[in-house]
């Protein structure tokens, strides 16, 4: 008992020695609780947050959770073990104190982001509107943290009350709203894309002024994330969708139909009234006889003249757009529902635009080019049967039979005057 108290008198003596002994328990101290929180204090979350939770599925929240609790309890333990330290300096023990108090609002504030972070990754995952994003809430929710941490920390270092900080930061308000400007802006817009479901992740959006068409993937604060059908990543500010023209496809998904609006042009010049012969040419098509029996009102069309067709304005594209018509209604893949039209527009130079104006069931656009190429490859091939011609720019191969035209009937020309 002598030897110790000799050393503690001795230490008592030795004012430096003291303060280094003292230095040296509180860094043990804040060791050993770390450690200590390292191991058990997982367990604890596990068991207070986490209950529910199925024992056979791994966890990484508690683990990323009782890491964050891990850095800021050693800095309690020293800032309480002070109080048994009366004789450090008093410097030095306001030192000690101010760091302890700025380490615990920077760790406390990385904690409270880690469990924002962690409630919306589990949003993302149980929520039943898969394709909802909270992400925008959540940085927002990150900031405030991050400011009253700021806060915290300038009243702990200036020694004065948080009240008075707050306060003073009226006077540099107009600095701030300068500063986040772009913030202010992308907070209100994120706040009405998200509540008004303008836009959700996953869905298709196309805005044709930036060459940008492609899939949702991340709705954030300041930018929404797009994957480009090329697969190139777009991120594009979220205030401008507010302000900027775009296209979402997500309700033509959502009705299970997409539109086919596509045109052909026809020769103006195969355009001409029925006739018996032209008759006979198209009753080798299955069901036209059915629509000609229609227009006709049960007309037998061998009892009728020719002058009879001329007559009554009977033609052969109102034959083709008939039938045309019905044959859409038979294909499974188009939705019998919806409007089915094939309609002549306003000719022009290129000829006389006849659009097709349907709905088909493959919303997927692989599918749906299948559909639609089908449709159109069908109506080039079929289109002759009415003595109907699609009109096209004459091409190299056309002037060169007009060249081996002329070239044969010039011959033929010499050797009948031989």
């Amino acid at each position: 008992m002598n030897y110790l108290s000799d050393i503690q008198k001795f230490i008592e003596s030795n004012t430096l020695l003291s303060t280094t002994f003292s230095l040296l328990l509180l860094v043990i101290a804040g060791m050993v609780t770390h450690l200590i929180c390292k191991f058990f204090v997982v367990k604890v979350v596990r068991k207070v947050f986490f209950s529910t939770h199925k024992k056979q599925v791994p966890l990484d929240k508690d683990v990323r959770l009782s890491e964050k609790l891990s850095n800021f309890i050693p800095v309690i333990t020293v800032y309480y073990l002070l109080q048994f330290m009366p004789d450090l300096p008093e410097h030095l023990l306001i030192a000690i104190k101010t760091i302890c108090g700025i380490l615990f609002f920077v760790y406390l504030s990385l904690f409270f982001t880690e469990v924002l972070e962690i409630v919306n990754n589990s949003y993302s995952r149980k929520s039943k509107r898969k394709n909802h994003s909270i992400k925008g809430y959540i940085q927002v929710g990150k900031i405030l943290v991050h400011i009253i941490s700021a806060i915290m920390i300038l009243a702990i270092m200036s020694n004065k009350s948080p009240v008075i900080i707050i306060s003073s930061l009226g006077a540099v308000a107009a600095v701030l709203m300068l500063v986040f400007q772009h913030t202010l802006m992308s907070l209100v817009a994120n706040i009405q894309v998200s509540s008004n479901d303008v836009l959700q992740l996953g869905d298709w959006i196309e805005m044709p002024d930036k060459g940008i068409s492609g899939e949702v993937i991340d709705i954030a604060l300041h930018t929404i994330t797009l994957r480009n059908w090329d697969n190139t990543l777009s991120r594009i500010p979220t205030k401008n969708f507010l302000t900027e023209t775009y296209t979402n496809w997500q309700a033509m998904f959502s009705s299970g139909a997409r539109r086919i609006m596509r045109s052909f042009h026809l020769d103006q010049m195969s355009i001409r009234f029925l006739d018996h012969e032209l008759i006979q040419q198209m009753s080798q098509i299955r069901g036209v006889n059915e629509q000609l029996s229609a227009l006709m009102d049960g007309r037998d069309s061998n009892a009728v003249s020719d002058r009879w067709f001329t007559d009554n304005g009977m033609t052969n594209l109102t034959v083709f757009r008939k039938y045309l018509t019905a044959w859409l209604l038979q294909r499974d893949d188009i939705k019998q529902d919806m409007y089915i039209v094939v309609r002549t527009m306003k000719p022009s130079p290129e000829g006389l635009p006849v659009e097709v104006y349907c709905f088909t069931s493959s919303i997927y656009w692989v599918e749906y080019e299948n559909s639609q190429s089908a449709i159109f490859e069908y109506i080039y091939a079929i289109v002759g049967q009415f003595g109907l011609r699609m009109y096209q720019h004459p091409g190299g191969n056309d002037f060169w039979r007009l060249s081996q035209q002329h070239a044969s009937s010039a011959k033929s020309v010499e050797q009948q005057a031989d």
